[in-house]
């Protein structure tokens, strides 16, 4: 009987791990058996599409005021039902006041259009870029995996009831351990990689306008007084820098003159 149980084991194992490698990728989320075992019990069935895709975006946006454009992102994100998983923000000195902020936005993705546009009208758009990467392989090579472990750790918890002895039991209660440690590890993958898919990213960034028109053209007139100004600039510098030389040219003169004269002794003394 002991032998018996032992080659079943192992025939088991053997055809279980063959089936976990060579499962149809056809499979999807929604052939999974329930399972009985606790630490199993974080697994949710997947509820993404066919099609699936991790969309991101980026953008750039100048805005009057960036505290209050900042209020309005955070109500934008209450409104479609999204979260802020960072947040970065740079303060003036002198002040206080918010001079630049940055966010990491999480946004259904069934509805992150018209977030996106929202977002676009808090002010000037500076720059924005969007792109899209296709894990529908992955996703359905998760799936399959998670269903062959699923049923592996089914049919491995019955043959422990046919078990003669303690080391066969021990023996399949290894087995069972070691897959269930495979399948938390496929679950909390899967979970990570739908919440990619169903949730879209923007990274935001908020900057005043402010900051923009000081190195914008403001016309002629302007141009010409700043022009005038960085001349001014250029004497004065020129002066302070005329300033800073003039002892070192006294220094160097007497120092000339003081060569010279021991030159002059030595000739005549010779």
């Amino acid at each position: 009987m002991k032998k018996l149980f032992a080659l079943l084991l192992s025939a088991f194992l053997l055809l279980a791990g063959c089936s976990g490698s060579d499962e149809a990728v056809t499979n999807t989320a929604a052939d999974f058996d329930s399972m009985s075992s606790t630490s199993t019990k974080g697994f949710v069935e997947s509820a993404m599409p066919g099609d699936s895709q991790i969309i991101t975006n980026s953008m750039s946006v100048r805005v009057d005021v960036v505290s209050d454009s900042a209020k309005a992102v955070e109500n934008l994100v209450i409104q479609y039902r999204g979260r802020i998983d960072s947040k970065s923000e740079n303060r003036e000195p002198t002040n206080n006041d918010i001079s630049f902020i940055s966010y990491t936005l999480r946004i259904p993705t069934d509805g992150y259009e018209g977030a996106v546009e929202d977002l676009k009208s808090l002010g000037d758009l500076e720059n924005y870029s969007s792109s899209a990467s296709d894990v529908t392989l992955q996703a359905v090579d998760l799936a399959s995996r998670i269903s062959a472990l699923t049923d592996s750790i089914t049919k491995l918890e019955e043959l422990m009831t046919s078990a003669a002895n303690v080391s066969d039991l021990l023996a399949a209660e290894g087995a069972i351990t070691q897959r269930k440690a495979e399948l938390d590890s496929l679950v909390s993958q899967q979970k990570y990689l739908t919440d990619q898919v169903e949730m879209t990213t923007i990274w935001l960034t908020l900057a005043p306008k402010s900051a923009l028109d000081a190195i914008k053209p403001i016309g002629f007139l302007a141009g010409l007084e700043k022009g005038w100004e960085s001349i001014v600039d250029f004497l004065s510098n020129l002066t302070t820098w005329s300033g800073l030389a003039l002892p070192w040219i006294g220094f160097l003169v007497a120092l000339i003159l003081m060569l010279s004269l021991i030159k002059r002794f030595k000739v005549k003394k010779d």
